[in-house]
């Protein structure tokens, strides 16, 4: 059993055991994703990716407006009674734009298929309950993370990626080459398992007695600034990484789509896993410590940390890039490993950045996550948007990496600054990791032609723990 938390001040409370508690969960997943790829970019064409890579942009924009962001408030109230009502009506919520999904499904595929997107369309039904078992999920995992309950959120993380690993494998092996339907026929298994994980898990939790919550009207008017600026802003942050999915389909085809969601995942699946734990806590804690003068250390320890474990492993693919994909996944899959190197810069400053854009939410800043989503998705948007005008994907990916950079660099900047974390202070772990990575990059650079692509693969994997290692004795004598 979790232990309930404790009355702690949020500045003193380490973040290091619950993140590691989360870590677990998703080292768990990220471990299944990764050794299952090699296998599934064999059993599944670009196209059948292509397919599950579109499903899932079109469910992950559904999912940002399932409770209108209501939930996004959940963690805020220090009064049990009103967190209880808010939790009634995000759920009402959702029931009813699971329903209306489920309704204008049947119009959409209907254009779909006019448009010749017949393999996209065939799925739109499953949006409606796509967006129920997400939507449900995110929102027991809040309910626990009020009760700490980190490790069964950690629990779920690794369920959920193992249910979805496991039944593509078996839907891509004969008899069945399910294709595209073995992929999204996962994804939505794993969310269904994790799902009902929480449930199980909060139907043991004792509820705490509280007073009659306050009227849901009432709430609504309260936290009405979510719905106000934090929906808007949230679609568009969710349109400016799930947009190019959808444009990638619409410019090219769904080869093109399939290659750009393989370098997607190799990068982002990790560097979200990382990030996602770690904003999990970090949600918690900035919510105790914003009436306190702690923020800041905290947010620039946050800041550090992610860039600590994220800045060489990106800089390694891009290193290797091409060769890494076409060894570890099959020729088909080398457009693919370039693709990856143009859009690693962005995946990782988005990395850094969304963690600790709950700080928006926060401080009640809405209007400056507003101000900067919109930023995101003109440059986003617009670069795709002039690269696939000119027929040329490679031309439009290379564009939607720079626009990304300079987005995330805003973004990142005024969060850093909401916190109360100087330039200087944000700056110095970038040149203190960059240091330790370049050497370690180099050496592997020049042994490239002189190893084998599996010596130098494996050399590769090694330079890891010694940059992490190297990384944190650095900071115990800077310390």
């Amino acid at each position: 059993m979790e232990s309930a938390p404790t009355s702690t001040p949020s500045t003193d409370r380490p973040l290091r055991g619950p993140v590691l508690t989360l870590l677990s969960g998703s080292s768990i997943a990220l471990a299944l994703s990764y050794l299952a790829q090699p296998l599934l970019t064999r059993l599944y064409t670009p196209e059948a990716f292509g397919v599950l890579d579109a499903f899932v942009a079109l469910a992950s924009l559904l999912f940002v407006l399932g409770t209108l962001r209501y939930e996004d408030a959940l963690l805020l109230p220090h009064d049990e009674a009103e967190a209880r009502g808010l939790l009634r009506l995000s759920v009402y919520i959702l029931l009813g734009l699971s329903l209306l999904s489920l309704v204008l499904s049947l119009p959409g595929r209907l254009l779909l298929a006019r448009a010749g997107e017949v393999a996209l369309a065939d799925w739109l039904p499953w949006l409606g309950p796509a967006l129920l078992l997400m939507g449900g999920g995110r929102l027991a995992e809040l309910w626990l993370m009020r009760r700490e309950a980190f490790r069964t959120l950690s629990a779920g993380t690794a369920l959920r990626a193992a249910t979805t690993t496991t039944l593509r494998l078996a839907a891509g092996l004969p008899p069945l080459q399910a294709g595209a339907a073995g992929l999204i026929g996962g994804f939505l298994g794993g969310h269904l398992s994790a799902l009902l994980l929480y449930g199980w898990r909060l139907r043991r939790t004792p509820s705490e007695a509280s007073a009659p919550p306050p009227s849901l009207t009432a709430l609504a008017r309260r936290y009405r600034r979510f719905p106000l600026f934090t929906l808007p802003a949230a679609l568009l942050n969710a349109l400016s990484m799930r947009l190019p999915f959808l444009l990638l389909l619409a410019f090219f085809d769904a080869r093109v789509l399939g290659f750009f969601g393989r370098a997607f995942m190799v990068l982002s699946v990790p560097l979200g896993l990382v990030g996602g734990a770690t904003g999990q806590v970090f949600f918690v804690r900035a919510a105790e410590a914003r009436h306190g003068d702690g923020l800041a250390a905290l947010t620039l320890r946050v800041y550090r940390r992610l860039l600590q474990v994220g800045l060489y492993p990106v800089l390694l693919l891009m290193l290797l890039g091409p060769d890494l994909f076409a060894f570890v996944f099959g020729q088909p899959w080398h457009t693919a490993g370039r693709y990856a190197v143009w859009i690693a810069p962005w995946l990782l400053l988005a990395a850094l950045a969304s963690p600790l854009s709950r700080l928006f939410d926060v401080l009640e800043r809405q209007r400056a996550d507003f101000a900067t989503s919109v930023l995101l998705f003109l440059l986003q948007t617009g670069a795709l948007v002039v690269g696939g005008l000119q027929g040329r994907p490679e031309m439009a990916l290379l564009l939607l990496g720079l626009a990304g950079v300079l987005g995330r660099l805003v973004q990142l900047g005024v969060l850093l600054h909401l916190a109360g974390v100087s330039l200087r202070d944000a700056l110095a772990p970038v040149l203190r990791y960059a240091l330790v990575s370049l050497p370690l990059l180099g050496l592997l650079h020049l042994s490239a032609s002189h190893l084998s692509p599996p010596l130098h693969l494996g050399l590769a994997l090694l330079s890891v723990p010694l940059y992490l290692g190297l990384g944190v004795w650095l900071d115990r004598r800077i310390a």
